[in-house]
């Protein structure tokens, strides 16, 4: 008896070994994604990309519901038991991973008093419409190097008045990245009324380490010295930055006036009026210490500052913005996921903490299920949430 229920359950045939092989492997692949979601991982090994992606692209989970549907359907047809067996949990467990965290973001917008549209996050499109002016030159270093910014114009509207301008400084680990790597956030800050220069900046192997928080002030002393020109209100300059650039942003800002950062170019100290930091780290030395992608951060940070903390103490000092907070800090705003598998929660806290020691007004969103650059998914949750609360900071201090 027991002989012939395990013939009745033995793979016979390519196709019934086929769709087994199949389940083993939704199997395999749903274990890993299920364990990153809720264990942020090295995001440069596979169970760690695999959970990246499934909370980057909503569609991801959907597509793998489809194919463990069609896989039971096949598995009943062609009485593949083993395969049929699998399928079920599976595809329970995968409704669950597209279902959590979703009620998490929406309990998280709910305790933020937003309002977010489920639709949207699975079908949100936009494109880019506004025109804006590329390539400006802001500055030219000793060597000879251009610096180049682009600039968005804010909406008709907003043009009898002067406006308040943003300065964006793009990510990409202090080592790549360009300027109109982020066109729709340029067009929504147009949109809400602010002029926008996104700008570029020296990076290794030409920079030193200093170099790149020297050209972000000097972008900004070059925009202050041109506020005629783009009709700016010159006591409403905010700084926005992602990643690297929400770390440059911050640092810029904090560390205005202080003469062993200077610009790169001969312009003037300016008062900031609020910093927008996305997910960027604020103690270096702590960030290349303890952080979920190792193998990735310790690099990139070691191609920029030219060493490790051990060798280099001052540097990774001087470059961490938490190092400059006090009574003139301006009002900051930082959005960090989760489940961010490069930068850990505990920078959030560390900016937090050094805040509200010296009594500078900031908010800081800790958004659930979020992974690194989670706002490149447009209409996601996570998003929206970002969008609304960035907008009432925005209007709350450039009124």
């Amino acid at each position: 008896m027991e002989q012939k229920q395990l013939t009745l359950w033995r793979p016979k045939g390519f196709f019934q070994w086929l769709l087994t092989g199949f389940s083993i492997v939704l199997t395999l692949l749903i274990a890993m994604i299920t364990y990153a979601i809720f264990n942020t991982t090295n995001i440069l090994s596979v169970v760690g990309f695999l959970g990246s992606l499934a909370l980057y692209t909503p569609w991801f989970l959907l597509m793998l519901t489809f194919f463990i549907i069609v896989l039971l359907i096949l598995a009943s047809w062609k009485k593949a038991r083993i395969a049929q067996f699998i399928s079920i949990p599976l595809l329970l467990i995968n409704t669950f991973l597209i279902i959590e965290p979703i009620i998490e973001m929406e309990n998280y917008a709910k305790k933020e008093n937003v309002q977010v549209s489920l639709y949207s996050h699975f079908f949100y499109k936009s494109e880019i419409s506004s025109t804006f002016i590329k390539d400006i030159v802001y500055g030219k270093t000793t060597d000879g190097v251009e610096l180049k910014l682009d600039m968005w114009p804010a909406n008709e509207k907003f043009k009898k008045t002067r406006t308040p301008a943003v300065i964006k400084v793009h990510g990409g680990g202090w080592v790549e990245g360009s300027k109109g790597s982020a066109p729709y956030w340029n067009q929504w800050l147009s949109e809400l009324g602010f002029t926008v220069f996104d700008i570029e900046y020296r990076m290794p192997p030409q920079a030193e380490w200093k170099d790149e928080v020297a050209d972000v002030k000097s972008a900004i002393g070059w925009v202050v010295e041109h506020v005629d020109t783009y009709k700016i209100d010159p006591e409403k300059i905010n700084l926005m930055g992602d990643s690297a650039g929400g770390n440059l942003a911050m640092l810029a800002a904090y560390s205005m006036g202080d003469t062993t950062l200077p610009p790169s170019t001969d312009v003037p100290s300016v008062p900031i009026n609020t910093v927008i930091n996305f997910y960027g780290p604020s103690d270096m030395t702590k960030f290349y210490q303890n952080n979920p992608s190792p193998g990735y951060v310790q690099k990139v940070m070691k191609e920029y500052i030219r060493g490790t903390p051990s060798q280099f103490p001052d540097r990774y000092q001087k470059l961490s913005p938490v190092n400059y907070i006090g009574e003139h800090t301006p009002p900051t705003i930082m959005f960090l996921g989760t489940s961010d598998s490069l930068v850990p929660t505990k920078q959030a806290i560390i900016l937090d903490r050094e805040l509200s020691m010296n009594n500078v007004s900031h908010e800081i969103y800790y958004l659930p299920k979020a992974e690194h650059v989670y706002d490149g998914v447009l209409g996601s949750l996570n998003t929206q949430i970002t969008y609304e609360k960035l907008k009432v900071f925005l209007q709350k201090y450039n009124k």
